[in-house]
């Protein structure tokens, strides 16, 4: 598929973004980008809706941001918060082709690594093996994650899914390389979306989970496809350009919502992915990088109860069951001083949603975690700057 593709130079004023609440899939505060298009073209986008607002042409027009190496250097050196896992690439992939030629990525990592910042990486590009080593220095010194979309093991599907990026097969060998060669990297393939009718067969949610277990990585995340507006729209004009039999059967599964209706299409598809992940031995969930200082024992906590949240939720719970787990690890990630020392104080139900069953697990947790920990020892090593 050619595409001609425009890259502008522009100046920004901010260059690191810190989120309300850490995402709770790949567990990072920050989020940084180095480019705002992308030329992969991915048919099921979800930056083609309207709440990111970005313009209709944005993987034909890619921006290239400026000196984001002296720009995140004397961001990063006047910081006074704590660091944290930082993910660069969100609506755009950082290792689209535009990175050959100008390597902001890798000069985001350089920086990234100078400060000792966790780093967490998903693309579609097998380039990122041009930096191996430094993302190697990053998982020595503190923990990095490199994570390939993958959506399924069938060259042909993924053509016409992800038209510019690297092949099925290129990433997977991608995978075992990184894996062989730089064990300390975690690393993990994200099998979203799961496109129905052409990535959720049997055959190929087996081959996917097969497939990660063979090259080692080390979990899976999965999730759905969203049609939000201008991205349905798309997605369904090109669906009906080499798949006009699906058009219909994708608008009898969605009935012009974001995710399907049939809530039982999407229960069943999980519990084979589950099953899948039981049988080849590959974990779910990211396991996410744990500072020294006083959020530790509050990060861990917050993990077991955001992956208890997560089980809920592909189990097909209610909203309501599963969201008061979620909100707690929220709010217990934000909190500016020790679970340990609230639960000490009698204080842990000042903590949002942090009462009756989820304060009694909280109270468990701090027991299975604080062992041997002083309070003083929590400020050692914190990473403040």
């Amino acid at each position: 598929m050619f595409i001609m593709v425009v890259y502008v130079l522009k100046e920004f004023k901010t260059i690191l973004n810190k989120l309300k609440y850490i995402d709770l899939w790949f567990y990072n505060r920050y989020t940084i980008n180095g480019y705002q298009g992308c030329e992969h073209s991915c048919v099921y986008c979800d930056a083609r809706s309207e709440r990111y607002h970005i313009a209709g042409d944005f993987d034909q027009t890619v921006i290239v941001k400026k000196n984001v190496k002296d720009q995140l250097d004397r961001r990063l050196s006047k910081a006074r918060t704590l660091i944290d896992v930082t993910s660069f690439g969100g609506v755009n992939d950082s290792y689209q082709p535009a990175e050959e030629i100008y390597q902001n990525s890798r000069q985001i990592l350089e920086v990234l690594a100078k400060y000792k910042y966790p780093v967490s990486v998903s693309t579609k590009a097998t380039l990122i093996l041009r930096d191996l080593e430094l993302f190697n220095q990053v998982a020595m010194d503190t923990w990095a994650c490199i994570a390939f979309t993958i959506t399924s093991v069938d060259e042909t599907v993924c053509a016409f899914l992800e038209p510019r990026a690297s092949g099925a097969e290129e990433r997977f060998l991608a995978l075992e390389t990184i894996k062989r060669e730089y064990p300390a990297i975690q690393t993990g393939v994200n099998f979203m979306p799961i496109v129905p009718f052409l990535a959720d067969s049997e055959e190929n949610l087996e081959a996917m989970i097969r497939s990660i277990h063979e090259v080692k990585a080390d979990f899976v995340l999965f999730a759905g496809l969203t049609m939000r507006d201008k991205q349905g729209e798309y997605y369904l004009s090109k669906v009906k350009e080499i798949y006009p039999e699906l058009v219909e059967k994708y608008q009898e599964l969605y009935k012009g919502n974001y995710v399907p209706t049939n809530e039982e299409y999407m229960n069943e598809v999980n519990r084979k992915v589950l099953d899948l992940c039981k049988k080849y031995s590959v974990k779910y969930r990211v396991k996410r990088w744990i500072p020294a200082d006083f959020r530790r024992v509050n990060y861990l906590i917050a993990q077991d109860l955001a992956d208890y949240s997560y089980e809920l939720q592909v189990q097909g719970k209610s909203k309501r069951t599963y969201n008061k787990w979620l909100w707690a690890a929220h709010y217990i990630n934000n909190l500016q001083e020790s679970i340990t020392t609230l639960a000490q104080n009698e204080q842990l139900e000042t903590i949002q949603n942090v009462r009756g069953a989820v304060k009694a697990e909280v109270e468990r947790l701090i027991k299975k975690y604080d062992k041997s920990k002083t309070l003083e020892s929590y400020f050692q090593g914190s990473g403040q700057i």
